[in-house]
């Protein structure tokens, strides 16, 4: 009877382990199925522009059949498109995977590149969307725009290759990848644009500019703790030299001072306004830079869009500050006895913009891009570099917002060139208005005229929205937008907000801070404050729909 069991345990152990290596087998049978058919098919290519590139390839996935580590690292690190459907633009892989191996310095024969591809699906114009048909083929749906303008049929793809593969190569290899994912169905043959690759282990070299920056910066933190320990041992208070006055230029004690002291010429709530201003200012760029980076949920986000009705008009801030701008100039101006001669006035404005201005660009045309890596790096960073490089003088000569704009070096910076341009007219204006009173009264009458007039016949004979239209477009590719380069960022279309500023510092410099209260009853001021609040709700928040027509 013992026998017996024994004899059964053993033909149970037999028959278990022939089942389990079946079954491993036919695993690995499926296993190599798939990458047997990935070398038919890249075997069916035409190669003939990247034979190098082709064997590689083909060495890659024979090598991966057997298991190899290094082949099977490479194809670990490319991943097919998944999500897209949902809004999932940037396919990236894995970057550091493809880019660090862990031999790349005991074996540069097998050493990959990291390549970005951006990949036209279809052939068709992505239009508004109408009702989804889930019975339907998926061609129609991803044909379609969002309601905030994101793009279905695009993708950006980034691929790991071997590093001896062109783009040709890169180009085939990726259209064959593409045929295995679920958007392989798709009946036209998508157009493939391969922008850049980076190489792994290629040797890092930082450019002349760097070290000059940095010389830049090291040189002025020892001028600024030599002028601030030569200050704390000399009595400078009553020196006329040139040497005491230089160092009160770069005292940090001093300056620390000046920035924070209590001014009675101070006006408190305009700090407010400011840090309000700048707080959303903040939040509406978040969106702007998450919308940029790879986001794998577009059809949330572009719910969540519907949650930031503000953002529709945020021009309306940019105004904030120019109005702050010209508030402070009049309130300056207007209760000088003698003027200085305007020309010095503005060359004193140019200098105490330009300091910071030049070192932010110098910074972005030869520091930025040394400052990370990553698989769109180059493509953004890379190319704020080239514009800078190109466009820096034009910056520096405050005329980025409206010579070249399109390239214009690091795009934030369009403000500083108008607000200095609007400073230059409110002087004028200021300047005029003191020496012929009543003739500069009605230049500033027709100037504001103008202001309402030259934005409206300017939007319309260019065919523009009369507004920025904040969609996913615009935001992913901010340059391109027709609205921003021609309308947004034009001195002439901002001089509104600015006289509105040039009046306010007039009365204030008129009306003294015991007044204030004076000029304007408690209730007649809260109903103008629930005026104003429903007026910039009700402009501010307009939906508009993105798929307009221009009249």
């Amino acid at each position: 009877m013992e026998w017996c069991n024994v004899y059964l345990l053993v033909i149970s152990l037999c028959l278990c382990s022939i089942l389990a290596n079946h079954h491993i087998e036919n695993k690995v049978e499926k296993r190599l199925s798939y990458i047997d058919t990935l070398i038919e098919n890249l075997q069916s290519e035409n190669w003939e522009n990247d034979v190098v590139c082709y064997d590689k390839i083909l060495e890659i996935l024979h090598s991966a059949r057997n298991s190899s580590l290094w082949a099977v690292w490479v194809l670990d690190s490319i991943q097919l498109p998944t999500g897209v459907l949902y809004g999932s633009k940037y396919q990236l892989g894995n970057y550091d995977e493809c880019m660090k191996a862990v031999w790349l310095h005991t074996h540069p024969e097998l050493r990959t590149k990291y390549c970005l591809v951006d990949v036209q699906l279809t052939d068709v114009v992505p239009q508004k969307g109408g009702e989804v048909n889930p019975y339907g083929t998926m061609e129609p749906y991803i044909n379609t725009k969002t309601k905030h303008a994101r793009a279905l049929n695009t993708i950006t793809w980034g691929i790991c290759v071997p590093s001896q593969c062109g783009k040709d190569g890169v180009a085939i290899f990726l259209r064959m990848l593409l045929r295995f994912s679920a958007l392989g169905g798709l009946s036209s043959e998508p157009r493939i644009s391969v922008d850049d690759c980076q190489l792994a282990g290629e040797p890092y070299l930082y450019g002349t500019g760097v070290s000059v920056f940095f010389y830049v910066i090291l040189s002025l933190m020892i001028i600024a703790v030599a002028s601030t320990w030569y200050l704390s041992v000399n009595d400078c208070e009553t020196s006329d030299s040139i040497l005491p006055k230089l160092a009160k230029v770069f005292c940090m004690n001093k300056n620390t001072y000046d920035l924070v002291k209590p001014s009675s010429d101070d006006i408190p709530a305009l700090h407010g306004v400011r840090a309000l201003t700048a707080f959303i200012f903040v939040l509406t760029h978040q969106v702007f830079f998450h919308n940029s980076a790879a986001v794998v949920n577009g059809l949330d986000v572009d719910k969540d869009l519907d949650m930031v009705l503000f953002t529709t008009h945020t021009d309306l801030l940019t105004d904030t500050f120019l109005l702050m701008s010209g508030l402070l100039l009049a309130r300056g101006l207007a209760t000088k006895e003698k003027l200085e001669n305007p020309l010095l006035a503005l060359w004193k404005r140019y200098i105490r913009l330009i300091g910071p201005m030049a070192l932010m660009v110098f910074y972005m045309a030869s520091v930025f891009k040394h400052m990370g890596d990553g698989p769109m790096w180059p493509r953004l960073v890379g190319y704020e570099q080239e514009t800078c490089e190109k466009n820096w003088w034009l910056s520096l000569l405050m005329l980025n917002n409206y010579i070249n704009s399109e390239e214009m070096c690091y795009i934030i910076l369009w403000y500083i060139p108008a607000d200095y341009q609007l400073t230059i007219l409110g002087i004028a204006l200021i300047y005029f208005c003191r020496r012929h009173h009543r003739l500069g009264m009605v230049t500033v009458g027709v100037v504001a005229v103008l202001s309402v007039l030259l934005p409206a016949v300017d939007t319309y004979h260019q065919r523009l929205p009369a507004t920025l239209i904040y969609d996913i477009e615009t935001m992913i590719n901010i340059r391109g937008n027709a609205v921003f380069n021609n309308t947004y960022i034009r001195s002439h279309h901002r001089v509104g907000a600015y006289l509105v500023g040039l009046a306010v510092g007039y009365l204030m410099a008129w009306y003294k801070p015991a007044q204030y209260k004076n000029i304007i009853n408690k209730v007649y001021f809260f109903i103008l404050y629930l005026t104003l609040i429903h007026r910039w709700i009700g402009v501010g928040s307009s939906h508009q729909d993105f798929f307009f027509k221009v009249i």
